[in-house]
């Protein structure tokens, strides 16, 4: 077979006739039997670097000369056998288990990605047979999902439907080995022997806040989501890993601290007063970890009424929302954080203590509006009255005082590298950017933004006054040089189908006639 292999790439040779498809055979030949005539082909479709190969040891194909003197070495026929049976009882216990891929991330399952961080990690694909590859791909999208059930009965009786909005933020990937197609020409493919290969990545997250990693109300979700594939030879499909889910965090600063006071008079029945309520705060914004100090007051209004009990609730709202045909389809979930119970001491109708605590940072993310979701967060107090002298009665009142959570204080806004430079999601086009993994940090961009192409356009066609009008040749263009800038594109996909079996989720509150999409 060898010879054979042999003899056909110098016929190859002889004749000149070398194709895409007759290259890739006799690059295959030569990589598999080095001891073989070197080939001088210059038609050839070029091969990607080797990957870094844990169970098979790599060669360096450098020049003819450094491979007729390895050869003998460490390619002769007895040695070939010798490494192949080897690699086979090495796999004999996963021949059975198909292929797979795997992504790992340096830092493990600690990951999180924060605007202009660089994230790196490594794909790992185990192959128990021989794949034919045209190019190994890694993947990082981020998406807000919102599904709503909406009763559609009535005179139709459609019965519930499921509506589903899919916005993908950003959507970018990179080649970590094989070949690339062109605007004018197929991608060739190679060959991978079964084993296990490690492919690193790098990429940086633009210094743009987008909405943090979110799964609640229940149907609404904000992920971001990593993938890894293998394309497969003549544009078929390969193999596919799971996906990955990274949290992510904004940097959001608090608001300078600001003594603030929250007045309430509490009614009962929707009438009468029954009590007022004074609340000073040191500041409206708070961070994870910071103490939350208060001094409430209340004063029972009623003359035969005495609080007997104070307790709170710090709570979470999640909310979403989602235009369907009726109207607005809505869907909430509070969440609580953390409560407490405040002693009083006697029976008095006035209430005058100091409230703190430390604000957790398990279930606490800053507060943030995306398109389809809203998180925000209260304190509600529950204070029980009784009234009456000889026949008592008790009753419960409520009421909730407004916070806005951070996690950035403002007297660390000095910390972060180019803090005050961030941009809100909705005003940038930046995206991540993947890079090569050997450098520290990815090469520094020149190309311009799409939106100062038009200025410049207009520019190089204002021409100054000429003798003879200019031809179709003539008309500047813009130099090579001035190239577009990669850009994120938003997308969004709208699905619907009919609610039985599948996801399962309560009916959605439809405000009929309402098509509202801002908070």
């Amino acid at each position: 077979m060898p010879n054979s292999l042999s003899n056909l790439t110098d016929g190859i040779v002889e004749t000149g006739s070398i194709t895409h498809t007759i290259g890739n055979i006799a690059r295959a030949a030569t990589t598999r039997h080095r001891h073989s005539t070197h080939i001088n082909s210059t038609i050839s479709l070029p091969v990607p670097p080797p990957p870094q190969h844990t169970n098979v040891q790599t060669h360096n194909n450098t020049s003819a000369d450094h491979v007729s003197s390895t050869a003998n070495v460490s390619h002769s026929p007895s040695s070939s056998l010798t490494n192949l049976d080897h690699r086979r009882n090495s796999q004999a216990g996963v021949a059975e288990a198909p292929s797979n891929m795997i992504i790992e991330f340096d830092g493990g399952t600690h990951v999180i990605v924060r605007p202009n961080r660089i994230i790196r990690g490594k794909v790992i694909l185990n192959a128990t047979e021989r794949l034919y590859v045209t190019r190994i791909r890694v993947k990082f999208r981020a998406e807000e999902i919102a599904i709503v059930r909406v009763d559609e009965g009535g005179e139709s009786k459609v019965g519930d439907r499921l509506h589903q909005r899919i916005n993908t933020f950003f959507d970018v990937d990179w080649k970590v080995w094989g070949n690339d197609a062109t605007p004018y020409s197929q991608a060739g493919w190679d060959e991978l022997e079964a084993g296990r290969y490690e492919f690193p990545f790098a990429l940086k997250f633009p210094n743009v806040n987008y909405p943090p990693s979110m799964e609640e109300p229940k149907g609404f979700s904000i992920r971001y989501v990593w993938t890894a594939q293998v394309d497969g030879p003549a544009l078929q499909s390969g193999i596919k890993s799971r996906e990955y889910l990274t949290p992510y965090r904004p940097i959001i600063v608090s608001t300078p601290d600001r003594e603030w006071l929250f007045r309430k008079t509490v009614v009962k029945d929707k009438r009468s007063p029954t009590v007022e309520i004074a609340a000073k705060m040191l500041k409206q914004s708070y961070c994870p970890d910071e103490s939350f100090v208060m001094h409430l007051k209340m004063f029972s209004v009623q003359s035969d009424s005495r609080i007997t009990g104070v307790s709170f609730k710090f709570r979470k709202h999640h909310e979403g929302k989602m235009l369907v045909q009726r109207g607005t389809a809505f869907r909430e979930h509070i969440r609580t954080v953390l409560q407490g119970s405040i002693p009083v001491t006697g029976l008095d109708s006035l209430f005058d203590q100091d409230i703190s605590f430390d604000v957790p940072t398990r279930l606490v993310s800053p507060s943030f509006i995306s398109h389809h979701t809203r998180v925000y967060y209260d304190i509600q107090f529950q204070v029980s009255l009784e009234h009456g002298g000889l026949f008592k009665s008790t009753h419960i009142l409520d009421f909730a005082i407004p916070i806005t959570i951070a996690n950035l204080p403002y007297d660390q806004l000095l910390r972060i590298p180019s803090l005050t430079s961030i941009e809100f999601y909705k005003n940038s086009k930046e995206c991540p950017q993947f890079f090569d993994p050997a450098l520290e940090e990815p090469p520094e961009q020149s190309a311009l933004p799409s939106e100062l192409m038009g200025s410049i356009q207009a520019a190089l066609m204002t021409s100054t006054p000429r003798d003879e009008p200019p031809n179709y040749f003539s008309i500047p263009t813009l130099p090579p040089q001035l190239e577009l800038r990669k850009e994120r594109k938003e997308k969004s996909v709208y699905l619907t189908r009919n609610a039985r079996g599948g996801i399962e989720l309560t009916e959605a509150t439809v405000i009929t006639g309402l098509f509202d999409e801002c908070w």
